[in-house]
């Protein structure tokens, strides 16, 4: 059984996910029941997910999901703090207002990023202003379900850019020394710069960025929802996807009450698609966010904003619906030297099987 919520859900109610066969589901889901965190209407978030391991499994995703989550909310925070040189309380203040209404409403990440930027020591200064910038829990053995999620989207050939590439500015940052050492071989590093404050609408670039996180955030999902399908279709859990997200709806850190809302509603349809990107629902969400999180990437990359995930949102969504792709000369290349044949253009999209054709690039 996965069970979420931090050390802090001992006392407050975590989110479970119980795996395994009914009838020793049924012998201790009363107990869960009783002790699971409840959703705003005091259902429990608990529910069987399906059979084998494949409460562990989605517990495992539910942490990429999470990093995903947790390296967009934090690439804002930066944008914030040196882009748009706001104060700490100032960014408390807007990860409130993202908290209380729209599409990151009842969003635990951010409810607890207010928090964190609010929090004093006894010497009155802002503890996050003294905490290192470095994230050491995979590196150092105390975390392994972020490392297994990116194996498990490499090994089940699922594209999950925004939850791989959290994964690597984790593991870029436990390596603060090394870092050091980098920065000076080249003399320097590519600071980031402030977005130009005079010149810029902060209040526009606020509600631009607010919808830059929630396209990540949904991202995560769908890319992590993906993982789960494959390994599903894989092992034949039979997983309940409805109460996969009524797990997820409190008591577990990628609480997200708008997010998950949606996912309820669209797993409530007959035969729903579990490729996200192919639910009208889900493609019309990201469609409206695609200008805001293009214009956040965009001034991030002018200003050396350190921005890997929202970026690699930004070209999940371009190459995922795109049909005009550059792999199409990749594919060329392939076989230019190693013979790995090709499809043509005229033929159906088919399957991803080896193609039939192969073309003499140069003689021997």
């Amino acid at each position: 059984m996965g069970v979420s919520g931090g050390y802090q859900a001992a006392r407050r109610g975590p989110s479970m996910c119980p795996g395994g066969e009914e009838r020793a589901l049924d012998i201790v889901m009363p107990l869960l029941r009783k002790v699971a965190a409840k959703d705003s209407q005091g259902n429990p978030c608990v529910a069987k997910a399906g059979t084998g391991g494949s409460g562990h499994y989605i517990k495992m995703i539910h942490n990429g999901i999470e990093h995903g989550m947790m390296s967009a909310l934090a690439e804002a925070w930066q944008i914030m703090d040196l882009g748009l040189r706001m104060s700490y309380d100032e960014i408390a203040n807007e990860f409130d207002r993202w908290n209380e209404d729209g599409e990151l409403r009842g969003t635990f990440l951010v409810g607890i990023g207010a928090d964190i930027c609010r929090q004093k020591d006894d010497q009155g200064r802002h503890v996050l202003s003294i905490v290192e910038d470095k994230v050491v829990q995979d590196v150092d053995g105390t975390e392994g379900t972020g490392i297994w999620s990116q194996l498990e989207a490499v090994r089940l050939h699922v594209p999950a850019p925004s939850l791989t590439t959290a994964h690597f500015i984790r593991l870029a940052s436990a390596f603060r020394a090394n870092r050091k050492r980098v920065k000076d071989a080249f003399g320097g590093q590519f600071p980031v710069q402030e977005w130009g404050e005079a010149k810029v609408d902060k209040r526009s670039v606020l509600e631009s960025l607010r919808k830059a996180v929630y396209a990540t955030f949904l991202a995560s999902f769908v890319e992590g929802i993906n993982i789960i399908d494959q390994a599903d279709q894989e092992s034949r859990w039979n997983i309940d996807y409805s109460a996969v997200v009524q797990i997820w709806r409190n008591g577990c850190i990628i609480k997200a009450d708008y997010i998950t809302g949606m996912l309820a509603e669209i797993f409530k349809e007959p035969n729903a698609t579990l490729d996200l990107l192919q639910n009208k629902r889900v493609a019309q969400e990201l469609k409206k966010t695609f200008p805001a999180l293009k214009e956040i990437v965009v001034k991030g990359v002018e200003h050396n904003t350190i921005i890997p995930s929202l970026s690699a949102t930004l070209e999940f969504l371009k190459y995922s619906m795109n049909t005009v792709l550059p792999t199409q000369f990749y594919e060329a290349q392939m076989d230019y030297f190693g013979k790995h044949m090709f499809d043509l253009k005229a033929e159906p999209a088919g399957k991803p099987e080896t193609g039939k054709h192969h073309f003499e690039w140069k003689l021997a």
